[in-house]
This record gives C-alpha cells, structure tokens and sequence, in this order.
C-alpha cells in the first residue's frame, strides 16, 4: 500500500499520531504489551520526519534508539491543547458521573436497589442529582468540593489506575 502526502498533510500526520502515542503511553509507567504494534507504527511514521524537512520537529534519540518529538514540536503542536481539553472534559464528565451514582445510591437505599430499579426510574433519580452537579461545577468548578471524611495513609481507599 502506498499513501501520498503533501508535507501540511504529514505535519498534521504527526500532530494525530502524537496526540495517539499521549493516549496510549502518555500515563504510563512500563511499555503496554497491547500497544507495541501501534508504538512501532508511529516510530515508522515519526522516521519519515526528515525526508519531510522535518527533522526540527522529530528527532532520533540515540539513548532510546527512538524518534521523539522535539522542543519545538511540543511547543507549537495543537495536539497538547486538544489532548488538555479531552482531559479537562474527561475529568468533569468522569466526576459527574461517579457523583451522581454514588448520590443515587445512596437515594435508592444502596447500590443494589439503584440497579434493580427500571431504566425509567433510575434516570428519574440520577437526573436531577446529575444537574445539581453540572450547575454547581459550571458556576464554581472545585472552589466548594471538600474531603468530608479524612484518610489515613494505612487506612485509606485504594485507587486503581493504568498501572
């Protein structure tokens, strides 16, 4: 297969293909197994950079015997400005959702009584616990979000992440 690029065309390429590499890799501490193939795609691509007369934007480090974005890449790209605000929107929708289930669970008398109500019923309780919650995050963001129960280091919930 061949595809044909004009060179705003690949500076773009490298745009997408660096926003893909912050999604995949970007939070995580080890190499993940399900994304090699993906990785060696972009450093193919990355490759390519200076036949483009782009060697100012992707460089070869010799240490990791990979291409990596440069300064002035990472400085003038638009894909961290869009990978910032899939992030913030991420976190809002995210904090939202957990909120307002929890709030609707509580409501219903716990999580299983949440679940065993009908979909009509159900969006009748997280509705307006929803809408509490997007109207008091549009006007404040997390001026007002306060810990009321304090954790200890031994004895707190534990967070599960990519890694």
């Amino acid at each position: 297969m061949n595809i044909e690029l004009t060179d705003r065309e690949y500076r773009d390429l490298l745009d997408i293909l660096h926003v893909a590499d912050v999604i995949m890799s970007g939070h995580r501490r080890e190499e993940d197994k399900r994304t090699e193939r993906h990785r060696a795609l972009i450093q193919k691509l990355y490759a390519l950079a200076p036949g483009a007369g782009l060697v100012r934007l992707i460089a070869f480090n010799a240490a990791s015997r990979k291409h990596v974005p440069t300064a002035e890449f990472e400085q003038n790209t638009v894909a961290h400005k869009v990978i910032d605000e899939y992030g913030e929107h991420v976190f809002w929708d995210q904090l939202i959702f957990r909120l307002t289930e929890r709030d609707a669970a509580q409501a219903a008398g716990g999580n299983d009584r949440l679940r065993a109500l009908t979909d009509n019923a159900r969006q009748a309780t997280e509705t307006p616990i929803r809408q509490r919650y997007v109207e008091e995050f549009e006007a404040n963001g997390i001026t007002n979000l306060a810990i009321v129960q304090r954790f200890t280091a031994t004895g707190g919930a534990s967070i599960v992440t990519s890694d």
